[in-house]
């Protein structure tokens, strides 16, 4: 029998936590039918738990603080996530509650907690690991495991480029070294910057523990610069053939002999891939499944020249068959013609579960979109879910093109930052994408990325966040692109004419784009912005699209789930009353607006923004980038 007052509160939680407090109380009614009743509800652990779980640091100390009786139950809890600092209050209590951390984040050079949390787990890292060539003799656990509930660790360290800090980085790495060797259970990793940059013997203590000490890792997050090249590799091989590891981000650059590739860089590459196919023969003979890489996620680092083309082919057609998102990695120059043939067959045959491409500008190196559209035609058998692109010129490339005409039907995220020379009509074929939940166009520059008022309408009416920038045509006065030309009429009222019939046009199809943006009722997030316009009809800007008088704010009354609004452009200047009551009266769920500008306490101190603010408490206003 369930207890009443148990059956009355389950309304009122989550539909997860239902069944372990049904499963909680029915101990407790058991508990309760027994001859000696418990003094407390906390006796019984499912229920403290629970409650536990849902409570922050700061509440737990509170419950802690109660009385004396409730501080046994919580005390715990208190230690499960911590966030060390130089001002962290308790740092020997820290120390004899390190079997209970689970979360532990680090925050810049802060060595004394480090050095507390690190006391009695054995001597300096040996220096003669670097010449042990079996990864399990060098390291050995002592009886007990002194964080054996450790989950997540993230060192934030900044090097700097003196001597003295140069000591105190090797300190501080020798602390999180030790404190790896004894926490199996560890799933997610941020280790310090630079950790591939250290002494010989403390990279191969790093790498025998993530080899064998670290058997449940999943998510590795690895940064720094100037890694030797040789390192790089070595790493890459440990990490793919570690049997857990999911999430792979390299942000480190990776440094040959010299600047351009030599002899002894190849054959670098060369022993990698030689390496990770002994690896696999090597399962294969002790009769264990080769099921590749369990990765799913990779950034794979930088490197001055570029991976050679062999090596990029090798790893996507024969060691990631489990991979699902890649940003695309850089490629030398050192290729023949088939080359982008021979990408998109790798792709094709060894990533099946490809799904979401990252991409970027690496500097110098604009044949990168041949590789872009290489993978993006390698994945068309299944179709990509979302593509990010940053910086990336589509001057005659086609990027946007390819993408489209291969992944129509399946992209449901978009996000394109900084790119250039993107066509307006392309950006419209995107919107007309059906299944998109997410656009973000972001234009930095006055040949970014911008879609004409023409080109706008969606057919994707499931889609939560939108980001546009809209753009007003330019226009030649002395050609009529709506008529012909009268040779009779003076110039001036030629001209007059083009602007009176561009303007009217224009304003026809700002109202259709606007009326297609207010359609968007699952929408939640918006952001706008105008490109300027130097030959605009009479000078004509953005800034008054967004009245009822003038504009079109109208149009936007059917986002009843808008929760944030951005306006990256000026939009507000022509905004007072009217505005602000018709966002009050239809966009009741909004919770926040962003104002891209330089000074928001002057925009928001006017009195219609006041008006808001004291109507609707909660919301919040942002200052945006520029």
């Amino acid at each position: 029998m369930e207890p009443s007052f148990v059956s009355s509160q389950l309304v009122d939680l989550p539909h997860s936590a239902t069944s372990h407090l049904r499963s909680a109380s029915r101990n407790f009614a058991n508990a309760s039918m027994a001859a000696t009743p418990p003094s407390s509800i906390f006796n019984v652990p499912e229920l403290v738990g629970l409650v536990a779980q849902y409570l922050s640091s700061h509440d737990i100390a509170q419950c802690m603080a109660t009385c004396r009786a409730w501080t046994p139950y919580f005390e715990p809890y208190i230690w499960q996530d911590i966030e060390l600092d130089s001002s962290y209050p308790a740092p020997k209590a820290l120390a004899l509650n390190r079997h209970r951390i689970r979360s532990l984040s680090v925050a810049s050079n802060d060595f004394a907690n480090l050095h507390t949390l690190a006391a009695d787990l054995g001597d300096r890292v040996s220096s003669d690991l670097w010449r042990a060539l079996d990864y399990s003799a060098t390291l050995t656990t002592t009886g007990k495991i002194t964080f054996p509930n450790l989950r997540i660790l993230q060192v934030d360290y900044e090097s700097e480029e003196n001597a003295s800090d140069s000591k105190k980085r090797e300190s501080c790495l020798d602390c999180v070294l030790r404190i790896l060797g004894q926490s199996p259970g560890l799933l997610q990793l941020a280790p310090p910057e630079n950790i591939l940059s250290l002494s010989h013997h403390r990279i191969a203590f790093f790498l025998c523990t993530l080899a064998h000490k670290l058997p449940c890792i999943k998510e590795l997050d690895i940064r720094g610069e100037k890694v030797p090249l040789d390192i790089g590799l070595l790493f890459l091989q440990v990490c793919l053939n570690h049997s857990q590891l999911v999430n792979l981000h390299c942000d480190v650059g990776l440094v040959g002999q010299r600047e351009y590739y030599t002899a002894k860089d190849f054959e670098d590459f060369n022993d990698f891939l030689k390496s990770i196919e002994d690896d696999k023969k090597a399962r294969e003979a002790t009769g264990k499944p080769v099921l590749g890489s369990p990765i799913k996620s990779l950034i794979l680092p930088k490197t001055n020249e570029g991976y050679p083309p062999i090596v990029i082919c090798t790893l996507l057609k024969s060691y990631l068959p489990n991979l699902e998102r890649l940003h695309v990695p850089d490629i030398s120059e050192d290729r023949d013609e088939s080359f982008t043939r021979s990408l998109e067959e790798a792709v094709a045959q060894g990533c099946p579960k490809l799904q979401h491409l990252r991409c970027s500008w690496y500097e110098g190196d604009g044949y990168i979109e041949e590789v872009i559209n290489s993978i993006v035609e390698g994945c068309k058998q299944w179709g990509l879910k979302s593509f990010y692109c940053e910086d990336i010129d589509d001057r005659g490339l086609g990027i946007l093109e390819i993408l489209l005409e291969n992944h129509y039907n399946t992209l449901e995220e978009v996000e394109l930052v900084n790119c250039r020379k993107v066509q307006s009509n392309d950006l419209g074929v995107l919107l007309s994408c059906k299944n998109l939940k997410r656009v973000k166009i972001q234009q930095s520059t006055s040949d970014g990325a911008a879609i004409e008022f023409q080109h706008v309408e969606f057919r994707c009416r499931d889609l939560k966040e939108l980001q546009l920038t809209l753009h007003r045509p330019d226009i030649d006065p002395l050609h009529d692109p709506f008529g012909s030309d009268d040779e009779e009429e003076d110039e001036e009222e030629d001209e007059d004419r083009v602007y009176e019939r561009f303007s009217s046009w224009e304003e026809r199809k700002a109202k259709e784009a606007y009326a297609q943006i207010g359609s968007l009722s699952k929408l939640e997030s918006l952001s706008l912005n105008g490109d300027t316009v130097v030959n605009g009809p009479k000078g004509q800007s953005h800034n008054n699209d967004l009245t009822l008088e003038h504009g079109w704010l109208q149009k936007l009354e059917g986002l009843k789930e808008l929760k944030h609004f951005h306006m990256a452009a000026d939009f507000w200047s022509d905004m007072g009353q009217a505005e602000v009551e018709f966002m009050d009266t239809q966009w009741p769920k909004l919770e926040s607006i962003e104002f891209s500008c330089q000074d928001l306490e002057d925009i928001v101190e006017k009195p219609h923004w006041r008006w808001l603010k004291e109507r609707r408490p909660y919301l919040e206003y942002r200052q945006g980038s520029m």
